[in-house]
């Protein structure tokens, strides 16, 4: 996929300023006071796992189409639509750029050592889609060095799109927290269950009585949402939430039964067999003792299926990237786009596919080719193509210079050798790093090295 707009965004990453000096244990802090007070995003998530930074980035409306409503106009949907349906709105490209600014400034003046960030662009209001974006950190600097280009820097940053069925899950439930602490009313909050709450039972989750139009100044702060399937149609949603008041600025009749600051705990289940997806079912987890003080509510061991909550879905969540992944990927599409773009591969492949993996194994680790390649009918090889086919040696020249150029410039050196295999050829071959250079300095050709020639 090609994002021209969001290549420019990430051209900006490179002029931040990097004056101020941010403390490693204060990075996610850093980031969202930034965020917030220089370009007014709110709500920003920030993890680190390893030497992986990741960023949460809830937006409204991540895409210039409306998915939903294309969906409904079928066959009738514009051209233009469809054109722009995986494009960025420009609001959204404005907050992701704004975000980049804030992630490069800090990593740029921190003594931590990373190596990657992770941006999660989360459409949280409508599609659940996510524009996720990863870096390593040190192409930041070498691009602002003039060490690599602005070209080579935009092949290196991964683009892609993926659904978040947790952002979609919860959304009743934020969307019902949010209405809550801004119009606390029955009338206002019953859009967001199956069958509308009585008066009584929604003092006695909440612990506060419903109120009109007027703000109680209650406010209500989400935790970590955690999910998991009930069946097909229904999901369990883990739901802490901080209970946050000002007792003075409240009316006796408006004082909620729990004092501020308590921390409450709820499994809500929602039902997404239709739209508008909906509560069907409150369950508190805590409770008020006779002292006034809240307590947990006590399980069976068989029903206690809290254990594996670490296990269930979130909106955000982040792995540990490894160099020699990130490079796999990065060179499964690099060699994509550049065989896209090749004239003889247009003209001689029915289909093509080629992916790279990085292997870690005990005794070794290697970078593997795999490729899935076949010919059209029109060429005179009738028998199923081998790697040492005169158009397969193209494609794989290609993708090994490729190869070595990319992981060359990265001074990557932990792997033993790069493992070539077709689909169709039950042979696999090898080639070593110092063969690979030699490839690159054009002391070697491919097919000589893969029959064992050696040197030209």
């Amino acid at each position: 996929m090609s994002f021209r707009t969001l290549g420019l965004v990430l051209m900006g990453v490179f002029f931040a300023s990097c004056t101020q000096s941010y403390p490693s244990d204060k990075i996610k802090e850093s980031i969202q006071e930034i965020c917030r007070k220089e370009y007014g995003v709110e709500n920003i998530d920030v993890k680190i796992n390893g030497k992986t930074i990741g960023v949460y980035l809830p937006i409204k409306k991540l895409f210039m189409t409306d998915l939903k409503e294309m969906m409904l106009q079928g066959s009738t949907a514009k051209l233009e639509e469809l054109e722009n349906l995986f494009r960025p709105s420009p609001e959204a490209l404005e907050q992701v750029e704004d975000v980049l600014f804030s992630i490069s400034r800090v990593l740029l003046s921190t003594d931590r050592k990373l190596q990657f960030y992770n941006l999660q662009a989360t459409d949280v209001e409508q599609t659940g889609l996510q524009l996720v974006l990863v870096g390593y950190v040190d192409d930041i600097k070498r691009v602002r060095l003039w060490d690599i280009s602005r070209e080579e820097y935009r092949k290196r940053v991964l683009h892609e799109i993926r659904l978040s069925r947790a952002a979609v899950w919860h959304r009743p439930v934020r969307s019902f927290f949010s209405t809550l602490e801004i119009r606390p009313s029955l009338e206002a909050v019953a859009q967001y269950f199956a069958t509308p709450l009585a008066a009584e039972l929604f003092e006695t989750l909440f612990y506060t009585k419903p109120q009109g139009q007027g703000n109680p100044k209650i406010h209500w702060r989400l935790g970590e949402l955690r999910s998991t399937l009930l069946e097909p149609t229904q999901v369990l949603i883990h739901v802490p939430v901080s209970f946050e008041y000002d007792a003075q600025a409240l009316q006796a009749e408006h004082k909620p039964r729990i004092p501020s600051g308590s921390s409450l705990e709820y499994f809500f289940i929602v039902s997404f067999l239709s739209e508008p997806y909906q509560i069907t079912k409150v369950i508190p987890l805590t409770f008020v003792d006779a002292s006034g003080q809240m307590k947990k509510m006590d399980v069976p061991a068989e029903l206690d299926i809290e254990k594996d909550i670490a296990n269930w879905e979130t909106e955000f969540s982040v792995s540990d990237i490894k160099v020699g992944d990130f490079l796999a990927e990065q060179l499964t599409r690099r060699a994509q786009a550049l065989l896209f773009s090749d004239e003889r591969v247009h003209n001689t492949f029915e289909s093509l596919q080629l992916n790279f993996r990085y292997h870690e194994e005990a005794a070794k680790n290697y970078f593997s080719m795999e490729m899935d390649a076949k010919l059209k009918a029109d060429t005179p090889w009738e028998q199923a193509p081998t790697a040492l086919q005169e158009d397969v040696l193209h494609v794989m020249n290609l993708a090994s210079r490729e190869f070595v150029n990319v992981v060359r410039s990265y001074h990557f050196s932990d792997y033993e050798f790069l493992q070539l295999h077709l689909a169709s050829d039950p042979a696999s071959h090898v080639l070593r790093p110092d063969q690979l250079e030699l490839l690159r300095r054009n002391k070697a050709d491919l097919q000589g090295l893969l029959a064992g020639i050696g040197p030209l």
